[in-house]
């Protein structure tokens, strides 16, 4: 992503600045969340509509964004960026101070609220193309111009100053449930990992990682995809994943013996997956999670067993490859013994342990659980500094204004997010978009669960996970469970293609940023990790045919459906990396895929199914039996030539 907006039309980014404002802004942005989730403003007897503190965030999220393009541009381009930012921000603080109040007003339509809409609408239009891309602006002006002038496509018509005032101040639009969330929710998460990793709990996680998988053939892919997966449990972003970890782990993977695209491909694909691996999980669940009324600990333990499909079968192929390309283990230089790593930073466990405590055991809201692990990660750090890095109040300031300058483009997708849902409410097509998916699939689970993913995967390829989830979330989860999906497999099955976007090309963040840090070539880089997660396309259809693998139902269900999946899964990784137990040819490998997939379809489908199942793993152990190690080959190979001299 480049850092020239007035040169290029493509989406920048936040990237560390001077500029006071930006910073001021960040650390307020930051400091309304907390207060608000510790429920400051009752404590001091001042009673708040929800939609007050949503409204301050998001003028503060329009004004650091504004503020950070006006730090790109040059002349009047920057005067105009910060005197925009200034406007913004003043109209959403106007607009929070008099929020009581406009709940009336609104009905009146007056014109100066009518002119600040406006305003807000076209800035956040603006801002969030500049960011992000133009595909989400393209979706909110296509519902936008069907509520205004959809009368011949027999859509209510809605006035022009109706339409506006709706979408800044109704809490089903731009103040609704995805700006809520981030505030309320992904804020303090973030920080959480901004102060991981300031402390020194991402380098320690790293050499973690590099101690386990390290001294294995391929270690330094396999610590690449450990170190993505421990740093993801975290972060919930793919991108950040990639700058935190790739910067380490593709040099390594390259003077390992990879080639540049395929080292960048498995941190990217490790990384991606973040956003599916608990506890922290990504914006769009904790949105999934609100949507469907579930504490967000049920979210977790749905997706715990297809997060650890995903990532199994990305550690096989990296097994494979590695074996494959002869690539050994990293050096004793470059790694440290697990004792030695953890003698340095297990102090570090705390605060995830405070974490999982307050989740699970008192059963409490997700944004408690985080504040609790801030608290237990900033005593830590005190008592115990990792490497001499001790959290000081300079180092915590820098913290707090970086995190809140990070997640202020975030905030602008859910501010767009919310909008999204605000036409769909508004102009009813929510219903009927449902209804004809329903028609169009002949009311058949199999070819709606195909379309919906044809339609996540397209709209994924211009727009951020979160966009997407809410969207189809919207229009389209209301039709798959209408075929008999519960909430949680429908959902989580939008939010598995959803987070495709981050490699699915031309948008492809996580496989861009990665390409870029191992000077590959982008599309190759993408092709390469789509290859290597090709399960995150497979396992959605698995778990809505199959809620066992959500670890619902009984355990004997569960245990079999797992046992089906991981073999299933194993087989087909060995047969796309060409490797078992030694290279197989290109016929093996076809043999390998199918009777993986005939082994991966779920048993509860009937007794026929597990007919199919039990055929294909006899024929896999079979070909596994029969297929000759290395060894064998190279021992063979060895006689051959004994006996020809």
């Amino acid at each position: 992503m480049t850092n020239q907006h007035n040169t290029s039309s493509k989406p920048v980014t936040s990237a560390p600045t001077a500029n006071v404002g930006a910073k001021a802004a960040g650390f307020l942005l930051v400091a309304i969340s907390l207060a608000w989730i510790l429920n400051l403003p009752m404590l001091v007897k001042v009673p708040l509509y929800n939609e007050q503190p949503l409204a301050c965030a998001v003028g503060l999220s329009l004004a650091v964004t504004a503020f950070l393009l006006g730090d790109r541009a040059r002349g009047p381009l920057r005067l105009a960026a910060y005197l925009a930012g200034c406007v913004l921000l003043a109209i959403m603080l106007t607009i929070a101070w008099r929020y009581p109040q406009l709940t009336i007003l609104a009905v009146m339509r007056p014109l100066w609220l009518t002119l600040s809409a406006y305003a807000v609408i076209a800035g956040l239009g603006f801002l969030v193309w500049r960011y992000v891309g133009l595909p989400i602006v393209l979706i909110v002006a296509l519902f936008s111009l069907l509520a205004l002038f959809g009368g011949p496509f027999g859509v209510p018509e809605t006035p022009a100053n109706r339409w506006a005032i709706y979408m800044l101040t109704d809490p089903n639009a731009l103040l609704g449930t995805p700006v809520r969330v981030a505030v309320e929710i992904v804020i303090p998460f973030v920080l959480f990992g901004e102060l991981l990793r300031h402390s020194g709990g991402s380098d320690f996680l790293t050499r973690i990682s590099f101690a386990i998988f390290g001294r294995y053939r391929g270690g330094s892919a396999k610590a690449a995809v450990g170190t993505s997966a421990l740093f993801g449990t975290i972060t919930g972003n793919a991108v950040s994943n990639v700058v935190s970890t790739g910067i380490m782990t593709i040099p390594l993977m390259k003077r390992a013996g990879l080639s540049a695209s395929t080292a960048s491909a498995v941190e990217a694909a490790a990384s991606t997956g973040g956003q599916l691996l608990p506890p922290v999980m990504g914006a769009a669940a904790f949105v999934m999670a609100d949507y469907i009324q579930v504490p967000y600990h049920d979210v977790i333990i749905a997706a715990a067993l297809p997060a650890a499909l995903y990532f199994g079968a990305i550690f096989l192929q990296v097994d494979r490859m590695a074996a494959r390309a002869d690539v050994r283990e990293i050096d004793k230089g470059e790694r440290m013994t697990f004792r030695a790593a953890f003698a340095e930073g297990g102090h570090f466990a705390l605060p995830f342990i405070v974490m999982f405590f307050v989740l699970f055991n008192l059963q409490t809201r997700p944004q408690m659980a985080a504040i609790a692990a801030i608290i237990a990660l900033v005593l830590v750090s005190v008592v115990r500094p990792y490497r001499g890095v001790r959290l000081s109040p300079r180092i915590l300031l820098r913290v707090v204004v970086d995190t809140g300058m990070s997640v202020a483009p975030l905030l602008l997708i859910t501010a767009a997010a919310g909008l999204i849902i605000g036409l769909i409410s508004l102009t009813g097509l929510g219903f009927s978009i449902a209804g004809q998916a329903i028609a169009l699939s002949g009311g058949h689970k199999i070819v709606l669960l195909v379309l919906v993913a044809l339609i996540a995967i397209l709209f994924g390829m211009g727009m951020p996970t979160v966009a997407v989830y809410v969207v189809l979330a919207t229009i389209l989860a209301p039709a798959l469970q209408d075929t008999g999906l519960e909430p949680m497999q429908a959902h989580l099955f939008i939010l598995y293609f959803g987070m495709m976007s981050m490699l699915t090309p031309p948008v492809a963040l996580a496989s861009i940023t990665a390409a870029r840090i191992g000077g590959a070539n982008m599309w190759r880089t993408s092709f390469e990790a789509l290859k290597l997660a090709w399960v995150a396309y497979l396992v959605p259809f698995l778990f809505a045919f199959s809620p066992e693998l959500l670890l619902g139902g009984t355990w004997y269900g569960a245990t079999l459906a797992a046992l089906t999946a991981f073999g299933g899964i194993a087989a087909v990784s060995m047969g796309a990396a060409g490797y078992a137990r030694s290279e197989l040819s290109p016929a093996m490998r076809a043999v390998y895929v199918v009777a993986g997939l005939c082994l991966m379809l779920p048993p509860a489908l009937g007794h026929a199914v597990a007919i199919v199942n039990i055929i294909a793993a006899v024929l896999l152990i079979a070909l596994l039996m029969r297929t000759p190690s290395d060894a064998a080959v190279s021992e063979t190979r060895q006689k051959g030539r004994s006996v020809r001299s």
